[in-house]
């Protein structure tokens, strides 16, 4: 019989160093791939909360338009979804030479897009994150360059697609680099903000 004396044992063997190098790699695979779809599924979050802070600070600001200053009617805010450029903004509605508001019912696209004002530099033309873009549909159906609009002082919430057509709804659909789509953020017709499907 022969005995082996484990207090005489140096070091490892190769095949156990072997063992623990490919038990490591994988591992490591494994962390990498997973660090790189968590940092997506940030990403997209990160968007989503951007794009909804948008469109409550648009509302926001429609609430207080009362405080608009002498010589600067704005008349309501809104963002307007630029699907071919995938850049998003915040708009205010300001017509031209008038002292007072139009009447709601005399809102449409073209009177809104034609008055469209820079509301700050650093919420005109936001691009989504690296690789992400958007889409957006009205009642599960496509719509190209959308706006949502808030009238004051309710404000009250109106929607059109870039032909000029009313919708009745919103939704923004994100998409990830590695496709990935959270749920659509969704505004209803009192300007909520949801995030389900």
């Amino acid at each position: 019989m022969v005995c082996y004396n484990w207090n005489m044992r140096k070091g490892f063997t190769l095949i156990e160093m072997l063992i623990v190098v490919a038990i490591s790699a994988m591992l490591a695979s494994i962390a990498i791939t997973y660090s790189g779809t968590e940092r997506d599924q940030i990403a997209l979050s990160v968007e989503q909360t951007k794009i909804a802070q948008f469109v409550l600070q648009a509302r926001s600001l429609a609430l207080a338009t009362y405080t608009n200053q002498p010589g600067t009617l704005v008349c309501g805010y809104g963002v307007f979804f630029d699907t071919t450029a995938n850049t998003y903004s915040i708009f205010a509605y300001q017509p031209p030479a008038t002292t007072t508001c139009p009447a709601e019912s005399s809102l449409s696209w073209s009177s809104i897009a034609n008055n469209e004002a820079l509301y700050t530099q650093e919420t005109w033309k936001v691009q989504p994150g690296s690789h992400i873009t958007f889409t957006a549909s009205s009642g599960g159906t496509g719509v190209s360059s959308p706006m949502v609009f808030f009238y004051p002082p309710n404000p009250d919430t109106f929607f059109f697609d870039s032909a000029g057509n009313p919708l009745t709804n919103l939704s923004i659909a994100l998409r990830g680099a590695g496709g990935e789509t959270p749920p659509p953020i969704t505004i209803d017709t009192a300007g909520q903000v949801n995030f389900s499907n």
